[in-house]
């Protein structure tokens, strides 16, 4: 695999910028550049490359990623990939920074994932004749808010979108409302659908040894203001009359030791990923590495999903539903509501923790329950399945010049 330097040097913020100021004049052109600005955008990119790579096995790729998480993820989503992708942090958004990266690369094609509207990389690709496809397009209403609002500041960078693959029609509909012509909008649907179940992860076993025949509850992309809500479902459950052992993710590393000392404190005993030491019998695994939680959702019997107890919107609800597993979360869904909508028996919503630590336990003592959630589950992924595909499409028709606006 071939990973530029600024992969394996130095993990911090200040480097990761000073790479991205200045990206390195890396020794491989590319046809198709793929930006995922985190995690969850690489993931996607990851599945977009596979199949990309499906179509055309020696198409030569630039992956990139903007945040330390999504850089770090790139290396070990592509190790295998081949022949190997040329992987670098994202430059940023200034004219040297872009400037440079694309006459190293060289691309033919730029793949932006979600919503990744910036103004001097697509005024570049403009006056390039560079095509720029939108995957898995999304744009909230807050976001068409603030474009309709800059106005003809957005104007330019807009009219570079050759083609938006939109997840939604609710999307296809925000991005011509801030002006991206309708002939150059598709509804493809949303990539997450596509994605393969990941394998059990490597502490699979740890995890069950510490559950020790306790159902697993994992409370997934958890919130710092989640965390006393989810750390306090063991206690609440067990009143409820069955205690779960908690694989509790925080949503930020920066909330790790926090919820790890939240937890000592509600008198929880906590092992943590990262620890290779065993201390001893645990009532919460604390995930505190990136990249991990997709598989971790495998060793699951219920998950309650982060950013929906709070003002976030919800998080990727997905995740848990490929494995399986049904999901309770709370009235914050703006994010993911449509997919909750047609979710139907997978999910549970519930408007606060009592009500939270009731559909739990009810799901957790009846596998009647848990067998309906996963069979709907099943028929939301058959139902929606073929986004990447189209995807695809639309992105070698532009490579090779064949796309242009529809009548």
């Amino acid at each position: 695999m071939r990973v530029s330097p600024e992969t394996r040097r130095g993990s911090g913020v200040p480097a990761l910028i000073a790479r991205r100021l200045l990206p390195p004049e890396g020794p491989a052109q590319a046809d198709v550049w793929i930006q995922g600005v985190s995690v969850g955008e690489v993931e996607l990119a990851h599945t977009l490359a596979l199949a990309l790579r499906a179509e055309r096995p020696d198409l030569p790729l630039l992956v990139t990623s903007s945040t330390p998480a999504g850089v770090g993820l790139l290396g070990r989503r592509f190790r295998d990939l081949s022949p190997p992708a040329r992987l670098q942090p994202f430059p940023l958004d200034l004219p040297l920074s872009v400037r440079r990266l694309l006459d190293s690369a060289g691309p033919r094609l730029l793949v932006l994932v979600e919503t990744e509207l910036w103004p001097v990389l697509l005024g570049a690709a403009r006056r390039r004749g560079l095509p720029v496809l939108v995957a898995s397009a999304r744009l909230s209403e807050r976001s068409a808010r603030r474009l309709r609002a800059a106005g003809p500041l957005f104007r330019g960078p807009l009219s570079a979108l050759s083609a938006v693959a939109a997840r939604t029609p609710e999307d296809a509909a925000r991005f011509a409302a801030v002006g991206v012509p309708g002939g150059r909008i598709h509804l493809a649907g949303d990539m997450k659908f596509d994605r393969p179940l990941p394998p059990e992860p490597p502490f699979a076993d740890r995890v069950r040894a510490l559950a020790a025949g306790r159902p697993v509850l994992v409370g997934g992309s958890i919130a710092e203001e989640e965390l006393d809500l989810a750390l306090s479902l063991p206690s609440r459950l067990a009143a409820e009359g069955c205690a779960p052992f908690l694989l509790l993710a925080p949503r930020r590393p920066e909330a790790w030791n926090e919820a790890a000392l939240r937890a000592e404190s509600a008198g929880l005993r906590v092992a943590r990923r990262s620890s290779t030491a065993e201390t001893g019998p645990a009532d919460v695994f604390l995930l505190d590495t990136i990249g991990e939680l997709a598989s971790a959702y495998r060793l699951g019997d219920v998950a309650l999903l982060g950013g929906t107890f709070g003002k976030r919107g919800g998080h990727n609800v997905l995740e848990p539903l490929l494995a399986g597993i049904p999901v309770v979360l709370g009235p914050s869904t703006s994010n993911i509501r449509r997919t909750v909508e047609a979710a139907g028996k997978a999910v549970v919503e519930v408007t606060g923790p009592a009500e939270a630590a009731r559909a739990l336990a009810r799901l957790l003592l009846s596998p009647g329950a848990r067998g309906e959630a996963c069979e709907a589950a099943g028929d939301l992924f058959a139902r929606h399945r073929g986004a990447t595909r189209r995807t695809v499409r639309l992105a070698l028709d532009l490579l090779d010049g064949r796309a242009g606006d529809r009548a």
